[in-house]
């Protein structure tokens, strides 16, 4: 490596799948245009991490007990072991897009990990748009962010950063598959966030110790409530049938509200409201991603409703998001000249 390198991961959003995909359900999740951007140069001093937004400036063997840093010095040690031969890095990471450097549910910790891995393989002379080179990736990137949420995360959002765009995603036997979704043609997309940070690996330790409960009750898994929506939703999708596609999004949102007042009722109701307001303007929605908080998702083709729940939304105080599908994928980054 001579010379400066970088990349774009996107970030991502839940569509629909939260809970299921963790036990072999598919989920549907979409990048979007607010991400990662990471360079690597040279650095003639030894290694060294930046993370900008994170205020971290230091070699990464003194930043692996610093809050907020284990999970990008993690992601550098295996940057290196997969792509060795390359002289010290300075390693460079700072997010791109709307709320860049804050936490509001849009898959920053994942792009963050993707980023690293490819600016890694492009110092290594690898091109990170070819089939090949993002099926390592993945591996790579699933394995890193996986252990870092203690084996609970499913990486769906570690996939819609290397693939872009609306992704079919699944576990099987713990290993990602991947291929593009098929969606409603002129499918439009808005986002709020709640102003409620939420935890994805604590609110999955809060599900299963709940649906364990429930189980033991004598109760039928709430689970099997998500999977019959999920197959419903799939079908639909498999159809062309937008209708019964928007419908079944709306209902397996109803669902998580369910369990939100089971597993996170003090958030539940704000995130209630938010996800109604933007229904009663005609559109699908749901919550996106872990219950009790983080980003709230609208769904529809027809631009007027999404605008009119954005509107509600604002009238709720909440924070309207200014994503979009991002079709692109992890992919280099044309520096400007002095970079």
């Amino acid at each position: 490596m001579s010379e400066v390198v970088a990349v774009f991961a996107p970030g991502s959003l839940l569509a629909i799948g939260e809970y299921a995909v963790l036990d072999g359900g598919r989920a549907l999740v979409v990048a979007v245009d607010s991400g990662i951007e990471c360079q690597v140069a040279p650095c003639e001093h030894g290694r060294r991490l930046t993370a900008t937004d994170l205020g971290l400036d230091a070699p990464p063997e003194a930043l692996s007990r610093t809050p907020g840093a284990g999970l990008l010095v993690e992601a550098v040690h295996a940057g290196e072991k997969a792509f060795p031969g390359l002289a010290p890095p300075h390693v460079t990471v700072q997010g791109r897009g709307w709320g860049a450097g804050k936490k509001i549910g849009l898959g920053g910790s994942a792009a963050s990990v993707v980023a690293i891995l490819g600016a890694f393989a492009t110092a290594a002379g690898q091109d990170v748009t070819t089939p090949a080179v993002r099926r390592l990736l993945l591996r790579t990137a699933f394995a890193v962010h996986r252990a870092h949420q203690n084996g609970r995360g499913s990486g769906a959002d570690v996939a819609a950063s290397i693939y872009g765009g609306w992704i079919d995603y699944h576990l099987l036997d713990s290993v990602p598959h991947v291929r593009a979704a098929r969606v409603p043609p002129g499918l439009r997309l808005a986002v709020a966030w709640s102003g409620l940070a939420c935890s994805t690996t604590a609110s999955i330790d809060r599900y299963q110790r709940w649906e364990a409960e429930h189980a033991a009750g004598g109760a039928e898994p709430f689970a099997l409530s998500l999977h019959r929506m999920l197959d419903r939703f799939w079908a639909a999708s498999h159809d062309g049938d937008r209708r019964t596609f928007l419908i079944a999004l709306s209902e397996y949102g109803l669902l998580l509200e369910k369990l939100a007042h089971r597993i996170a009722p003090e958030e539940a109701e704000h995130m209630e409201q938010l996800t109604h307001a933007a229904a009663r303007s005609g559109v699908a929605s749901k919550s996106s991603g872990a219950v009790g908080g983080d980003c709230v998702i609208a769904l529809g083709t027809d631009g007027a409703l999404l605008d009119e729940a954005r509107r509600a939304w604002r009238h709720l105080d909440a924070t309207v998001v200014d994503v979009a599908p991002d079709s692109g994928g992890l992919r280099p980054v044309r520096l400007a000249a002095g970079s």
